[in-house]
């Protein structure tokens, strides 16, 4: 019998853009507000919690290193497997499948169902409908072809961080002067209620920046894995701190060095997917 393999056909701009796109949802939009209520209403301890919650890069490494080291696809069910057993990873992979993931994918689905209500008017049966249509939708473009799959993750991956960086930007310059009684951006006194405040903020911190796990499933997909896959986790989560600051500079009073850091980190993917793009037309 023939050794069937995977076509490896996903480069650097679609893993760093994978990352992003699974990690960004409803967290970035409903935590900040929590945040800078439990940090006193002070900007400085509120980014500074985000910027910590950042640190999951160090996690994003470890999962770079076994993806770079097995790049099989299957992610963590392999990593399981090798580290624990086969009942381990049997055991893992029958939970993602029945609970884990079809959980996640129908909650998204239903809740994409009801915001298509601000547009169509859609009875319960029709919400059902329509997040089912949802769900048959994205499994057939994956299931048609990995490029594919990739091309229409890749376009909604960037929609989505335009339209978060472009929101951003408006807040940001409509904000520049701050209004009358507005909370300083760093306290006078580090006190133990703001430092607890800060760590109650840091657990809706660490769900927004949930996700990025989900890309080493891709693994088995990746061209030259040893050197794209940890170049692709480390940019991805960078990245991703960036535009998390940079989204909550608009709902803060952000000094301008927060604002220039997040700018810049939020630009360091910008670069590589055009150098990514640069050289797939060159190859072409």
């Amino acid at each position: 019998m023939p050794d069937r393999t995977l076509d490896r056909v996903l480069g650097l701009r679609d893993l760093i853009l994978i990352v992003i796109g699974t990690v960004i949802g409803s967290g970035i939009f409903l935590v900040p507000g929590g945040v800078v209520r439990q940090a006193s209403g002070f900007a400085g301890p509120a980014l500074l919690v985000w910027v910590i919650g950042g640190l999951s890069l160090l996690g994003a490494l470890a999962y770079g290193e076994f993806g770079a080291m097995n790049p099989a696809a299957g992610g963590l069910y392999v990593y399981l497997r090798e580290a624990f057993g086969p009942l381990t990873a049997f055991l893992y992979g029958w939970t993602f499948f029945l609970v884990i993931a079809t959980g996640s994918a129908a909650t998204l689905a239903v809740a994409s169902a009801s915001y298509l209500q601000q547009f169509v008017t859609l009875g319960p049966i029709g919400q059902k409908a329509a997040a089912v249509a949802l769900l048959a939708t994205v499994a057939a473009i994956n299931i048609r072809s990995t490029r594919r799959s990739a091309d229409v993750q890749n376009w909604s991956t960037a929609l989505k961080i335009s339209a978060l960086l472009v929101m951003s930007a408006v807040l940001v310059v409509s904000r520049r002067s701050a209004p009358a009684g507005a909370a300083a951006f760093w306290p006078a006194s580090i006190t133990p209620s703001l430092l607890s405040g800060m760590g109650l903020g840091m657990i809706g911190v660490l769900w927004a920046y949930e996700g990025w796990q989900y890309v080493t499933f891709s693994a088995g997909e990746a061209a030259n894995p040893q050197r794209t896959f940890p170049r692709a986790i480390v940019i991805g989560t960078a990245a991703l701190i960036g535009i998390y600051l940079f989204a909550n500079a608009g709902a803060t009073q952000p000094g301008r060095a927060a604002v220039g850091i997040a700018v810049v980190l939020a630009g360091v993917p910008v670069y590589f997917i055009w150098r990514g793009a640069s050289a797939r037309h060159s190859e072409i």
